[in-house]
């Protein structure tokens, strides 16, 4: 996480309810080549999951959604589209939502179009560090007449900051997509305390998570018929090769994707089918692989209510609701500060 700074903000005025906000200073973002670096010369490799996006690599992402086996995505929407009423209506007092990691904020629109059937006026305040978040802001505000979109190009904790310096009113904040699945144990409790800074007693927190279910249905869910997981996931060597003059031949790789049941975790990797050297010019080594060994692509950790109850408590939060599936494959769950905080 990123910690807390007295950053400014430049305010640019797209439309009469569209602003974005901006650090005056520019974004410092972990370099490729120096994370390609260590992760490529550790003991055991591995690559970072944020470096999965860039354009191919969301294509990719697109397709897998659409798969038969891939359901989070599909099914947190189906979410949405059927409970969003039922969460706008448990948080009557609310006229502020703020998401992180917004993206495109297609997922949102559900939250959005229910909250604005019994309020005159919303505010959204989408919080990411891309760009993109610019243009589907200003799609939102064109097809919701009542709605106000501050959008902030930040990190997260920096977004909350600003926002929340400015904003008193009684906030739903949105971590949708399944992304703290991403995040290891003590990431996620650190980031639930980060966000607890900046919640009143009124305020919630609404997150997504995968649940834990069988075996079958989770590796499938990575190992897809089609084979866009396995393209996902080598396109993250396709990457280096393009933007740090790599050297890898796909061909020589294969993608897996295992359910670590003592971990709950689906597990990703990359494997060498044969002894080779790579030469990685932008990061002025080569790597050499033994034949089977693998590289750590991505962690994607499941959850049952247990696993989220104890996450509530260690963070100093209370579980207070969920929102869920007709075969609880996955869960949209409510937190709020412990009573008396």
């Amino acid at each position: 996480m990123s910690k807390t700074t007295d950053l400014i903000f430049n305010e640019e005025i797209i439309n009469e309810r569209l602003r974005v906000y901006k650090p005056n200073n520019s974004l410092h973002i972990d370099s490729f080549a120096d994370d390609v670096k260590t992760g490529l010369t550790s003991q055991n490799k591995f690559l970072l999951p944020k470096y999965f996006y860039d354009e191919k690599g969301s294509e990719y992402f697109e397709r897998i959604c659409e798969t038969e086996e891939y359901y989070p995505t599909r099914t947190e929407i189906s979410i949405l589209k059927n409970l969003s009423d039922t969460i706008s209506e448990r948080n009557p007092g609310t006229n502020l939502i703020i998401e992180l990691g917004s993206g495109s904020s297609f997922k949102t629109n559900y939250l959005l179009r229910s909250f604005l059937k019994s309020r005159r006026s919303l505010t959204y305040v989408p919080i990411d560090v891309s760009n993109i978040l610019i243009e589907s802001s200003r799609i939102l505000t064109e097809n919701y007449s009542g709605l106000s979109v501050k959008g902030v190009i930040s990190f997260y904790e920096d977004g909350m900051d600003f926002i929340v310096s400015k904003d008193k009113a009684t906030k739903l904040v949105l971590f949708l997509g399944s992304s703290i699945g991403n995040f290891s144990e003590e990431e996620r409790i650190e980031f639930m305390k980060m966000l607890k800074k900046y919640m009143n007693n009124s305020d919630r927190l609404l997150i997504g998570f995968d649940l834990i279910k069988s075996k079958k249905i989770l590796e499938d869910a990575y190992n897809d018929r089609k084979g866009f997981t396995a393209k996902f996931n080598l396109n993250i060597i396709q990457r280096i090769n393009n933007e740090l003059d790599g050297k890898f031949d796909l061909t020589k790789f294969r993608h897996s994707s295992v359910f670590n049941e003592e971990k709950n975790r689906i597990e990703m990797y990359l494997t060498a089918i044969e002894k080779m050297d790579v030469e990685i010019k932008g990061i002025g080594t080569s790597i050499s692989f033994d034949k089977g060994e693998k590289i750590h692509t991505e962690n994607s950790y499941k959850f049952n209510y247990k696993i989220i109850n104890k996450l509530a408590e260690d963070s100093g939060m209370e579980f207070s609701d969920y929102y869920t599936d007709e075969n609880e494959y996955f869960s949209i769950c409510a937190f709020k500060l412990k009573a008396g905080e």
